[in-house]
């Protein structure tokens, strides 16, 4: 119990430190609502040029696409931004101490996950918030709430992803630009923006493949009453299995990645 009481320490102060750095600049929170304020904006005038019968009035493809930004959001929070940080850490020379740390690398890497998480979620309630009073997205209170735990156990699905990507970055100090290109992809083949009925049947089967499709429909099932393409269950199973298949492996992956770099001397370079 001690032991899980100073880990859960050293998990906070990480989070902590990395709230400083962010809010160390003044504006930085300012923009970032900002940004998605624009994006919401600007969606809200294409979604008026929309009339699908595979999904419905304007207001209907602008729910859709709101609730995709939320949780696109949420997966950078657990892929881009923690592998930028970790970049950091290793041009800044800093990457050693949470290797020599009694913390250990591995957790290192996970906490650096807490605080972009926290964000995508204060963004995320942001969006639904200035959708709904700008532009009038209807919201399915008080079912709506059901998607704070949803969203987290999504975050958890994502997790394996971003140790993946960490894995990369210290084995062959590039992934960065990797992040870049997987979100990208599970964007178009998870239905961010559009159907995946839409998409040819030669890349659709990669929408079931990945978490990131289950749990958009169920977020957009819950906050904006989009039909479900299968049963709640079944996609909430999908959301506890990936992780469940994934997280071992890609904590074997990191771990290798780091005893790849100390064998080679190359664990601190970039």
């Amino acid at each position: 119990m001690n032991q899980m009481i100073r880990y859960a320490s050293a998990a906070a102060a990480l989070c902590k430190r990395d709230f400083l750095m962010f809010t160390g600049y003044k504006l930085r929170l300012l923009s970032t609502l900002l940004t998605t304020a624009v994006s919401l904006t600007l969606f809200y005038y294409i979604s008026r040029l929309v009339n699908s019968s595979r999904i419905g009035s304007p207001d209907r493809y602008y729910g859709y696409v709101v609730v995709g930004i939320v949780i696109l959001a949420v997966l950078s929070s657990t892929l881009a931004t923690p592998v930028a940080t970790l970049r950091q850490e290793l041009l800044t020379g800093t990457f050693d101490r949470m290797v020599l740390s009694p913390f250990g690398p591995l957790r290192c890497v996970l906490s650096l996950m807490l605080f972009p998480l926290l964000l995508s979620m204060l963004t995320s309630v942001f969006t639904i918030a200035f959708a709904s009073i700008v532009f009038g997205l209807d919201v399915r209170w008080p079912v709506a709430l059901a998607a704070i735990p949803v969203g987290l156990l999504a975050a958890i699905s994502f997790a394996p992803f971003g140790l993946f990507m960490a894995a990369a970055l210290i084995a062959v100090k590039q992934s960065r630009s990797g992040a870049a290109v997987v979100i990208t992809v599970l964007t178009v083949v998870s239905g961010v923006y559009f159907p995946v009925l839409l998409l040819p049947g030669w890349i659709r089967w990669m929408s079931e493949i990945q978490p990131f499709t289950p749990a958009v429909d169920v977020l957009r099932h819950l906050l904006v009453g989009t039909a479900l393409r299968e049963s709640a269950a079944l996609s909430v199973v999908k959301l506890v299995v990936f992780p469940a298949v994934l997280l071992p492996i890609a904590i074997w992956t990191m771990n290798l990645a780091i005893s790849l770099g100390a064998r080679r001397g190359t664990l601190s370079e970039y």
